[in-house]
């Protein structure tokens, strides 16, 4: 959180004190912070399922693909060093509540988990168009206007065709494809991490001190 503040706090000086789109923090790994951190004060499982099964894999697809660093001429920049250091950490800390723990999967689970992402991706996609609109601004929230260089998802944009609304660019074909692979994903790490977790053993069978076995 004080890594994002930072980040936000220079964005603001750098455009002159005025708002920029960058500053809400609706972008995929910029929200993965304010799950974590709820997750923990809350002990909440949706929200520690929520950070294994989708934060975890995007933030570390982010670092993978740095693509992020192409706005910047230098990694040695506090922007720079905010986005390695802060896909780190959400990778980091979502594999200390999986070890430690925390993270509770279970087909329940799982679907509150696509009843909280699939409002989420809808209304990312209308905010970039608003802020398109109102701000003329580029924003990208959850990637939903197009993919970012260099990673898998272009070959989702360019198997489509943009429509424009306006001058708002959108393409349903790859907003649907892109929506199928974060669930494709979130499925292949559920049946993954069930498949990893240690069997629980039968609690119900206690052993007293001294005695026999």
């Amino acid at each position: 959180m004080i890594i994002l503040l930072l980040r936000n706090i220079e964005i603001w000086v750098v455009k002159g004190f005025a708002f920029h789109y960058e500053l809400v923090p609706l972008q995929i790994c910029h929200f993965a912070n304010f799950v974590l951190l709820i997750a923990f004060l809350k002990n909440h499982k949706t929200l520690f399922a929520f950070a294994w099964l989708f934060n975890f894999p995007a933030a570390f697809m982010s670092i993978v693909f740095a693509n992020g660093l192409e706005n910047y001429a230098t990694i040695l920049t506090l922007r720079g060093f905010a986005y390695i250091s802060g896909h780190m950490l959400i990778v980091a800390l979502s594999l200390f509540a999986f070890s430690s723990g925390f993270v509770k999967l279970n087909t329940k689970v799982l679907t509150k988990l696509y009843f909280l992402l699939l409002p989420l991706y809808i209304t990312a996609h209308f905010v970039n168009m608003f802020f398109h609109f109102v701000l003329n601004s580029s924003s990208n929230y959850f990637y939903t206007v197009r993919p970012e260089s260099g990673t898998p998802l272009e070959l989702f944009h360019q198997l489509g065709r943009s429509y424009m609304i306006g001058t708002f660019s959108s393409n349903p074909v790859y907003l649907v494809l892109t929506a199928l692979f974060g669930v494709l994903v979130t499925l292949v790490i559920y049946t993954a991490t069930l498949y990893l977790t240690p069997k629980n053993t039968d609690e119900s069978v206690v052993y007293s001190v001294g005695s026999k076995t």
